[in-house]
């Protein structure tokens, strides 16, 4: 058959329920923009979930860039005071890459007490990239820290997400990625595909080897779908044997 008369392929759509971060180990999301920002609505959407379950979660900002409101919109609007559920939330910020070290070392103690079962490190390598600390201690810090990371991981049975860059810029950020990279059994990389005017953002999941396109109901995809959907489907995995998931569903 020539190529002019093959049929056109459907373009898949990535099944969400198989890239949720799995406990015990660490979760790379990986993407474009300043420290894979453009990754990040997975993360919140994750910790509204932990949040609307009475978990704590854990947030590590070396990015500089925590913003609560986006994780109230993860949550169903019509929830009560649904603000209070961010007491559950504990905010770590590291304004230098000694500090940004001192967060993840007290992880520890930290979760043994809140007994936490997620923890989000946004932007772990930015802080390592400051032009003042050498590329031998940064590279030595990082790999202190990934091996805090791991143990509270393994040890706490806890999920642990960290948010990096998919592309390095420089050579030293190329070496971090891939201490990173080396360092997460599980791995979700989004790749953003201009179309025209529009975009999307092409996703990959390691090792399970799933691919597809982020789903839309829509020819572009706005930030406040784009929240509901992660939050929806991770509410339908975890609630699957529960029969309040649809009245939680139609609140939102």
């Amino acid at each position: 058959m020539s190529r002019k008369y093959q049929p056109a392929l459907l373009e898949r759509v990535i099944d969400e329920q198989q890239i949720v971060p799995r406990r015990g180990a660490l979760y790379q999301l990986a993407g474009s923009g300043f420290g894979g920002k453009s990754m990040r609505s997975y993360a919140e959407a994750w910790a509204a979930v932990a949040l609307l379950n009475g978990e704590y979660v854990h947030w590590i900002d070396g990015a500089c860039r925590f913003n609560p409101a986006r994780i109230m919109k993860c949550l169903p609007s019509n929830i009560p005071e649904s603000n209070n559920l961010l007491h559950n939330l504990f905010v770590g910020r590291g304004f230098t890459v000694h500090q940004f070290s001192a967060l993840v070392e007290r992880l520890a103690s930290e979760i043994s007490i809140t007994k936490a079962k997620l923890v989000v490190v946004d932007g772990p390598v930015v802080m390592h990239l400051d032009e003042q600390v050498k590329d031998r201690e940064a590279r030595a810090l990082l790999k202190k820290s990934l091996k805090h990371l791991a143990h509270c991981a393994s040890k706490y049975d806890i999920a642990i997400i960290v948010i990096t860059s998919s592309k390095p810029y420089s050579k030293r950020h190329a070496t971090l990625l891939k201490m990173i990279e080396t360092n997460c059994p599980q791995r979700l990389t989004g790749r953003i595909e201009a179309r025209g005017k529009t975009s999307r953002i092409r996703l990959l999941h390691y090792p399970s080897g799933v691919s597809g396109y982020q789903e839309t109901s829509s020819e572009q995809e706005t930030l406040q779908q784009s929240f509901n959907r992660v939050f929806h489907q991770q509410m339908m995995l975890q609630y699957s044997n529960n029969e309040d998931v649809e009245s939680l569903i139609e609140m939102s």
